[in-house]
């Protein structure tokens, strides 16, 4: 049966179709037009997005199967969006998506045999108070503890479907609600919370796109060197210089691509979001200004797929740009006549994406696979070009730099780190949300003087400091300042270790204490069970392995297995010094970071938290039974670690 779109469908995909240098780009955008009218992407439908883009089958089912978001059969009754958000799950005291999976036995963005039910992940960011979160059609169903969320589930399956849906991804929300207001200077969130500040006339009238203005009117080579100056570094999760990875551009580049990477999926993260909610305008001219600095007339804004409503308020203001000239039309500059074009592009849920590599691939209609590097990016990156990839909080930082000058902006951090920083705290504390704070700020002035302190009185266990690849702290160590350098090197914050006394080696004798990361805060007391809280964040990266190398593949589905059992009381003797042998064997041995982003957190917590994981093994039965498991019968992973540790020793 031939697929029949809708005429405004066709013009969408035809408008799409002209945003990118050639056809295969498009797919992923054509998919979700397909999927939102039609409800799924059927067989019909992979062959009409083939032959409109004159692809083979085989590559339009590959893209289709890797993204969760990507629906091969019609919506169920009932589409669960289950918050995944760690936050959350800290405060709520459980795991409601692995009790979700336990119940319906499906994973996000699959469907029940019967049609019935639907699984996928919400992100409420800090809505979770007291109890976890399902939306249901526009419902959401708030404060579910164990019992109601079991009740919930057997009553919507005796329940119609519910009136209404929303388009793909992410339930409506007013990501502001997150905001924190705090004194002291501002730059990203400054104008947060003014009203009508997503139309571009508030925009202007607050001093909106004079640094474009400004830049213009510079040489590029001036530019670059300001933003050098400035000592901002990368908000993304690496911290990486920004002027520094501008000036790997090869000098006589053509073609240059800037993307803006808004693939925020890091959990414990969702700042990047209400930054787009909050000041659209400010990133697109961040957007605009990084571009004409670079040369580069066409630019994407990559942003997580879930996050449907953002999309819209960021290409809601690209639109108003356009209209008013900004954009689209040839300005006058010190470097000649300059046009820029503005993509914004939709991901289709995976995690993987957020690394620069997979997202190029993604934005050029593949598999979202990391690439080998070399050559990186900057030297061979999107449609094969120079390509600079930014995150959404650096690249609002730059209109601020060209305005007031980088050794300015270098003056309100610490040390090489620049500017302020832009956290998501969430967990147990009283105020849990997104600030702008001064660079390097404690710990323990974030909790107490700005977080209201810790919920209900408790005492403080734990802080994962930038999201949750990052190795965890202990209450011990929260007078460390939240800045890049020091969360990497200060003394009062313990080196990771492979077992008890034997630090975690990562190349030259250079140890491994924590990172900024993302700036996701995730903060939890003395109640939380460690194990279980582990386990989560294990099964997250075990289910967002992209499966490209064996290391990530296999071991990330063995930590989250091993983790798991013995958070369930079914752990076997040995199975603490596995998990660290697992991870062990992971990381240093995969494509991209993601492996790092389970295998560190993995050996934070048996460093910070081992006596937690003795006892969850003390009370397994196998533990008390002394019965230790044979390896080979019970298919332990003892070729893939005694592979990973090997190879490190070899190297």
């Amino acid at each position: 049966m031939a697929l029949d779109l809708s005429p405004q469908t066709q013009q969408s995909i035809n408008r799409a179709r002209g945003r990118y240098p050639n056809s295969q780009a498009a797919l992923i955008p054509v998919l979700h037009l397909i999927q939102d009218e039609v409800g799924h992407l059927s067989d019909e439908a992979l062959d009409y997005a083939g032959r409109l883009l004159d692809l083979p089958p085989a590559h339009v089912f590959g893209v289709v199967t890797f993204y969760t978001m990507f629906r091969r059969t019609p919506p169920a009754r009932h589409r669960l969006h289950v918050c995944a958000n760690i936050g959350c799950v800290v405060r709520s005291g459980y795991d409601a998506m692995e009790h979700v999976h336990k119940r319906l036995g499906i994973r996000p963005g699959q469907a029940t045999s019967d049609g019935l039910f639907s699984l996928d992940e919400d992100d409420d960011m800090i809505g979770c108070e007291g109890g976890a979160s399902v939306v249901d059609g526009h419902t959401r169903h708030a404060h579910l503890t164990v019992d109601k969320l079991e009740r919930l589930l057997d009553d919507l399956g005796k329940a119609p479907a519910p009136q209404g849906t929303h388009p793909n991804g992410f339930p409506p929300i007013d990501a502001l609600t997150a905001f924190r207001s705090t004194p002291g200077e501002k730059i990203v969130t400054k104008n947060i919370g003014v009203p009508d500040i997503r139309k571009l006339a508030t925009y202007q009238a607050r001093g909106g796109w004079q640094a474009f203005k400004k830049a213009l009117g510079m040489q590029r080579t001036v530019l670059v060197d300001e933003v050098k100056a400035s000592n901002l570094r990368g908000r993304g999760g690496a911290g990486f210089p920004t002027g520094m990875k501008w000036g790997f551009l090869p000098k006589d580049a053509k073609q240059v691509y800037l993307v803006c990477n808004a693939d925020e999926s890091e959990p414990g993260t969702f700042k990047d979001r209400v930054l787009i909610a909050g000041d659209p305008h400010l990133l697109v001219e961040g957007i605009a200004v990084s571009a004409y600095t670079l040369g580069c007339t066409h630019a994407y804004l990559f942003i997580r797929g879930e996050m449907a409503s953002e999309a819209k308020i960021a290409q809601a203001a690209v639109d108003e740009a356009y209209a008013a000239g900004l954009l689209g039309k040839a300005h006058t500059t010190a470097a000649g006549s300059y046009t820029l074009d503005i993509t914004v592009h939709r991901g289709a849920g995976a995690y993987i994406c957020g690394e620069e590599t997979s997202l190029l691939n993604s934005l050029e209609g593949k598999r979202g696979w990391p690439r080998m590097k070399p050559p990186f990016p900057a030297v061979r990156g999107l449609f094969g070009q120079p390509t600079i990839v930014n995150n959404v909080e650096t690249l609002m930082n730059i209109p601020d730099i060209v305005m007031r000058g980088g050794a300015a902006f270098a003056k309100l951090g610490i040390g090489k780190s620049g500017g302020t920083r832009v956290l998501s705290v969430s967990g147990h504390v009283n105020r849990p949300g997104v600030y702008e704070l001064p660079m390097g700020i404690p710990f323990r002035q974030l909790i107490d003087e700005f977080c209201g302190g810790m919920l209900g009185g408790k005492k403080l266990k734990g802080v994962i400091p930038g999201g949750s690849s990052m190795p965890v702290l202990d209450a011990s160590e929260i007078d460390v300042p939240i800045e890049f350098d020091a969360l990497m090197t200060d003394a009062r914050i313990k080196d990771v270790e492979v077992k008890p006394g034997v630090p975690f080696d990562m190349g030259g004798g250079k140890k491994l204490k924590t990172m900024a990361g993302s700036g996701g805060v995730v903060i939890f007391d003395e109640t939380t069970d460690v194990v279980s809280f582990c386990a989560t964040i294990m099964r997250f990266y075990a289910h967002e392995s992209c499966g490209q190398c064996t290391p990530c593949r296999e071991g990330t589905a063995w930590l989250a297995r091993v983790c798991s059992r013995l958070a369930e009381g079914e752990g076997r003797p040995g199975d603490v010094d596995l998990l660290a042998k697992i991870a062990f064997g992971i990381a240093g041995n995969t494509i991209c970071p993601l492996g790092e982003a389970a295998a560190w957190p993995m050996l934070g917590f048996l460093t910070k938290f081992r006596p937690d994981f003795e006892a969850a093994l003390a009370k397994s039965k196998a533990g008390k039974s002394g019965q230790v498991a044979d390896l080979n019968k019970t298919g332990e992973p003892s070729q893939l670690v005694q592979l990973g540790n090997t190879g490190r020793a070899a190297s």
